[in-house]
């Protein structure tokens, strides 16, 4: 069986876009914990199709996500599955950061990041979708507000997805979450990103 494996690192404050076959997998990793990971995928076929954290609430009545649940489309079709994760949270529920609300000039932000990232294959700034937010950590109040929290997760969690589909995906190295995108540390390692396909054991 055909065996493919991709490593990419992601620096806090960039992004990287790849694509996808149906099978293939995503390991989303924090490199020095507590980093966010705003995460898009595209139908690769029909790029208007794309994940939709809004349409995967709907479709699994919750907030946030488990082994086996699937990542569903605008179209509300399944384009992911979750098959590991080590991680206490992700978010469903905030936008992506897009720099319009001011702050340090040199701040990157993810749908600026994004943009840049999925320039080859022409998709607009208005075509890019809210984004699963890998390592994000949200709350709600008893009086239903919304609190946005530092990310709980620490070095070397993971987050596996299985594609459905073949996808084009990005992932953005958040540098404007909650505790600067790094728990209050500066670290700039930011996300790796495994990509694999076939099983390592059959070619060792």
């Amino acid at each position: 069986m055909f065996f493919y494996r991709k490593e990419i690192l992601v620096p806090k404050g960039y992004a990287r876009a790849f694509e996808i076959e149906k099978g293939s997998r995503i390991t989303i990793i924090d490199v020095d914990g507590g980093q966010v990971g705003a995460f898009v995928a595209f139908y690769r076929d029909r790029l208007s199709e794309s994940l939709s954290p809004a349409h995967t609430r709907l479709a699994l009545s919750s907030v946030t996500i488990r082994v086996k649940d699937r990542l569903w489309s605008n179209l509300l079709r399944p384009l992911l599955e979750v098959t590991e994760n080590t991680a206490p949270t992700h978010d469903l529920l905030m936008p992506a950061c897009d720099g319009l609300g001011g702050g340090p000039s040199a701040h990157h932000s993810c749908i600026g990041n994004f943009e840049g990232a999925l320039a080859p294959w022409e998709i607009p700034r208005n075509q890019i979708p809210e984004p699963l937010n890998v390592f994000g950590n949200t709350r709600f109040e008893a009086d239903g507000t919304l609190v946005r929290l530092p990310p709980a997760s620490r070095p070397g969690d993971r987050l596996t997805l299985t594609a459905l589909l073949p996808l084009v995906c990005a992932i953005s190295a958040c540098s404007r979450a909650p505790g600067a995108g790094s728990a209050g540390k500066e670290k700039i390692s930011g996300i790796a990103v495994i990509v694999s396909q076939g099983s390592a054991e059959r070619h060792a």
